[in-house]
Formats: structure tokens, sequence, C-alpha cells
């Protein structure tokens, strides 16, 4: 059966209007990008922070060396300086997340009589610490040393700053604190004060834990 020419010529036109109207329709935008998957978990950009860098302070103490037992106290009624001496131990009894605490033992002059504290102290992963001091009698906040965890020969020191008042003045100190380790000679025979770690705590209540 023969088709009329007249139905040819209105198939060729069809066609070639279509393929006018998709030549005025715009390509879809080509992306270098590689395809998402939408179940895979999306890559951080921001660093891991390592919250548990310092966790193996806790059950640790530290002790101003001999070359930190020096203070300088400031006498409000006379407006003086003098260079003081004593000791202070840390016994850090627990560590999370970056917070630590602990007992805080210190022993100006040489009658020892013992200051005892209790520390809340945050340290950041580069190290960075800030500390709070309580009375542990009543809670009071005595003082907010700052301080930074460096090594030196090859071992971490604390190194601490405060200025915290002290009987009609002020006291200012700072010291690497070391840590001091059951069998080391520090552990019996602290700088200045002559006595061993226990006997320097035993004065005070042990150091509190973080509830958790």
């Amino acid at each position: 059966m023969m088709r009329h020419p007249c139905s040819r010529f209105a198939l060729v036109a069809a066609i070639v209007s279509l393929a006018a109207v998709a030549a005025l329709v715009p390509a879809p935008a080509a992306s270098d990008a590689p395809a998402v998957d939408p179940v895979a978990p999306v890559p951080s950009r921001e660093p891991i922070v390592a919250y548990n860098r310092w966790a193996w302070i806790e059950n640790t103490y530290w002790i101003v060396p001999q070359n930190g037992i020096y203070s300088v106290y400031h006498s409000a009624d006379s407006n003086t300086f003098t260079v003081a001496q004593g000791q202070t131990v840390f016994h850090i009894t627990d560590y999370f997340n970056g917070y630590f605490t602990g007992a805080v033992v210190v022993k100006l002059t040489r009658a020892l009589v013992p200051s005892c504290q209790y520390v809340l102290g945050q340290v950041t992963p580069e190290g960075s610490v800030y500390m709070t001091m309580y009375d542990a009698a009543d809670g009071s906040v005595r003082n907010t040393p700052l301080g930074t965890m460096v090594r030196k020969g090859g071992q971490w020191t604390m190194v601490n700053q405060m200025t915290a008042p002290a009987s009609g003045g002020t006291l200012s100190h700072w010291a690497y604190m070391v840590q001091s380790k059951p069998g080391d000679r520090t552990f019996q025979d602290l700088p200045f004060a002559h006595e061993s770690i226990p006997e320097f705590l035993s004065a005070c209540p042990p150091g509190p834990e973080i509830g958790r």
C-alpha cells in the first residue's frame, strides 16, 4: 500500500521540529566532583581533639623542685616584698575529658604548717592548664593558678604561676613542678620540707573524684 507523499513530508517536518526544540533545552552542567554516596558519612574537616592526651596524670604526684621553693610575699601594711620559702605537693586523684581533681598541700616557712586545698584543673590537648584551688575545709576559692605542660630534660613538667591572698598580703609563686614517684629520692625527702610525700600529705584530706 503506498503512502501519500504528503504524509512523508509531514513526518519529516515533525522530526525536524523536535530536534530544534531539543537544541534549545540546555544540557545538564558537567561536574568534576565525584558522586556523593548518601549513606557514607561526610568526613569532618575539623582536627580530632585528643581530650584524653593527659589521662596519664591521674594518680600522679607533683612537687616543687629545689630551685622553685622560693616565693615573694607582699605585705599590705608595709607595702614591702620579701622572699619566702615553701613546698607544694599535688596528688592528682582523678581525670576526665581534660579535667582533673586532686589534693594540694602547701607548707610555708620552717614551721611547716599545712594549708589543705582541693584542685579542679583543666588541661587542653595543647597543654594549657587552668586551675581553681578550693579550701578543703569550707570550699572557698583560694586562688586560680595558670600553667603549661612543658617538656624539660625528657620529662613533662607543669609550669604553674599564681598570686594568692596570704596573711595580710599576697604570695606570688611560680615553678616547674615535676613528678615524683615511689622510689625517687624526692618521694622520701621533699626539697625544703624534708618529709616524705605520704607524710607531707597526711595532714590533709585526700583529693576528690569527679562524679560521673
